[in-house]
Protein backbone atom coordinates (compact mmCIF):
# COMPACT_ATOMS: atom_id res chain seq x y z
CA UNK A 1 0.00 0.00 0.00
CA UNK A 2 3.07 2.16 0.61
CA UNK A 3 4.26 1.70 -2.84
CA UNK A 4 0.69 3.04 -4.62
CA UNK A 5 0.94 6.23 -2.61
CA UNK A 6 4.43 6.70 -2.96
CA UNK A 7 3.63 6.26 -6.68
CA UNK A 8 1.26 8.72 -6.83
CA UNK A 9 2.76 11.80 -5.35
CA UNK A 10 5.55 11.14 -7.91
CA UNK A 11 3.25 11.46 -10.53
CA UNK A 12 1.34 14.41 -8.85
CA UNK A 13 3.52 17.84 -9.84
CA UNK A 14 3.48 16.05 -13.32
CA UNK A 15 -0.53 16.09 -13.32
CA UNK A 16 -0.58 19.78 -12.06
CA UNK A 17 1.64 20.97 -14.43
CA UNK A 18 -0.76 19.29 -17.30
CA UNK A 19 -3.70 20.66 -15.92
CA UNK A 20 -2.58 24.51 -15.73
CA UNK A 21 -1.08 24.20 -18.48
CA UNK A 22 -4.56 22.60 -20.13
CA UNK A 23 -6.27 25.89 -18.09
CA UNK A 24 -3.44 28.62 -19.26
CA UNK A 25 -4.20 27.48 -22.90
CA UNK A 26 -7.71 27.77 -22.82
CA UNK A 27 -8.05 30.85 -21.25
CA UNK A 28 -5.60 32.38 -23.85
CA UNK A 29 -8.46 30.76 -26.66
CA UNK A 30 -11.05 32.32 -24.98
CA UNK A 31 -9.19 35.93 -24.47
CA UNK A 32 -8.12 35.32 -28.45
CA UNK A 33 -12.02 34.59 -29.23
CA UNK A 34 -13.52 37.52 -27.50
CA UNK A 35 -10.98 40.11 -28.82
CA UNK A 36 -11.94 38.40 -32.19
CA UNK A 37 -15.88 38.29 -31.60
CA UNK A 38 -15.45 42.30 -29.86
CA UNK A 39 -13.92 43.63 -33.20
CA UNK A 40 -15.87 41.39 -35.69
CA UNK A 41 -19.23 44.50 -35.73
CA UNK A 42 -16.49 47.00 -36.36
CA UNK A 43 -15.13 45.74 -39.47
CA UNK A 44 -14.79 46.71 -43.03
CA UNK A 45 -16.69 44.89 -45.12
CA UNK A 46 -16.39 45.09 -49.32
CA UNK A 47 -16.28 45.64 -51.76
CA UNK A 48 -18.27 43.04 -53.18
CA UNK A 49 -19.05 41.80 -57.15
CA UNK A 50 -21.94 42.98 -58.65
CA UNK A 51 -21.88 39.57 -60.43
CA UNK A 52 -19.68 37.02 -58.98
CA UNK A 53 -21.05 34.03 -61.41
CA UNK A 54 -20.19 36.21 -64.31
CA UNK A 55 -17.89 35.23 -67.34
CA UNK A 56 -14.74 37.57 -67.01
CA UNK A 57 -12.96 36.71 -70.06
CA UNK A 58 -16.34 36.54 -72.50
CA UNK A 59 -14.72 39.14 -74.95
CA UNK A 60 -11.33 37.56 -75.09
CA UNK A 61 -12.59 34.23 -75.88
CA UNK A 62 -11.93 32.66 -79.26
CA UNK A 63 -15.41 30.10 -79.55
CA UNK A 64 -18.71 30.61 -78.70
CA UNK A 65 -20.80 29.11 -76.60
CA UNK A 66 -21.68 26.62 -79.02
CA UNK A 67 -18.33 25.97 -79.66
CA UNK A 68 -16.72 26.08 -76.56
CA UNK A 69 -15.09 22.74 -74.89
CA UNK A 70 -12.51 23.94 -72.86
Amino acid sequence: MNYKLTLALCFTPIIAIYIMLKIAVWMSAVNTESDYVRKEPSRKRGPFLDNPYADVDEKEEEFGDRTDYQ
